[in-house]
């Protein structure tokens, strides 16, 4: 039955797999027709307009927590999105973001759940705010990496029954979900594999060496463009296998079968 978890997963597979078959055929020129237009063509780019909103979401949280006012948008121009923040830091926003952690650690003292990540952002905020490089670099990573942690909750819901509006949203969750995380692979492929859409990102917005990646490489000297890539890709294949290994350490109301 569709209600049953198997079902929800391995539709949700399936119906990320084609989510992504017409970014997979665009980026190795396959030729596959069958995969542009209606309704394929339109569900991918559905998808990719998705997946670019959580990427500048990604962005737009990363820089306010380090004190910059910011504000997400498409970029209609030259394709994708931009998170553009005003101005440097901010004390006033510096300020807020200390209250709002500590009030979060007062308040959930007694839940080591959500006490423990708040106190770990309350350390990497502290620990990066004064270093312009290394907060900057967090900051270009969380775009691309806020795609992977958004697929995995999406399928933490779907296999955790967390979709409080029934069924349909619960499978939604899990196209969404795997479709995000192959689309980010697919994407980590190409940038290691195929040369053409490696010259296309690291000549995006009319510009040399603006994408995430390239800014991170030229940054860090012990990182490389290939080891960025394959840190996203390994990140995504985390975030993607989570739900199901705590689906099986943690106390199960639920039955895989």
């Amino acid at each position: 039955m569709l209600y049953q978890t198997k079902y929800i997963i391995l539709f949700g597979i399936i119906g990320g797999l084609l989510f992504t078959l017409p970014f997979y055929n665009w980026v190795f020129a396959k030729g596959w027709d069958f995969s542009e237009g209606f309704p394929l063509g339109w569900l991918g780019a559905g998808l990719t307009y998705f997946s670019t909103f959580f990427h500048e979401i990604g962005h737009t949280i990363f820089l306010w927590f380090y004190g910059y006012f910011t504000i997400p948008m498409f970029d209609f121009q030259h394709g994708g999105g931009m998170a553009y923040h005003f101005g440097g830091q901010n004390p006033m926003i510096l300020l807020g973001v200390y209250s709002l952690l500590g009030y979060g650690i007062y308040k959930f003292h007694k839940y080591p759940v959500i006490l423990v990540p708040l106190v770990l952002a309350l350390i990497l905020n502290v620990a990066l705010v004064t270093n312009e490089t290394l907060h900057m670099n967090l900051i270009n990573f969380m775009g691309p990496g806020f795609e992977s942690l958004v697929a995995g909750f999406l399928i933490f819901r779907a296999v955790f029954d967390l979709a409080p509006r029934g069924v349909f949203e619960r499978l939604l969750n899990s196209i969404f979900g795997f479709g995000m995380g192959f689309f980010a692979l697919i994407s980590a492929h190409a940038l290691l594999h195929n040369e053409a859409y490696r010259l296309v990102y690291f000549e995006q917005k009319g510009q040399h060496g603006f994408g995430d990646f390239d800014k991170i490489a030229t940054q860090i000297s012990f990182m490389d463009f290939k080891t960025v890539v394959f840190t996203w890709m390994g990140l995504t294949l985390v975030c993607m296998a989570t739900p199901f290994v705590l689906y099986l350490v943690m106390p199960k109301s639920h039955e895989l079968y």
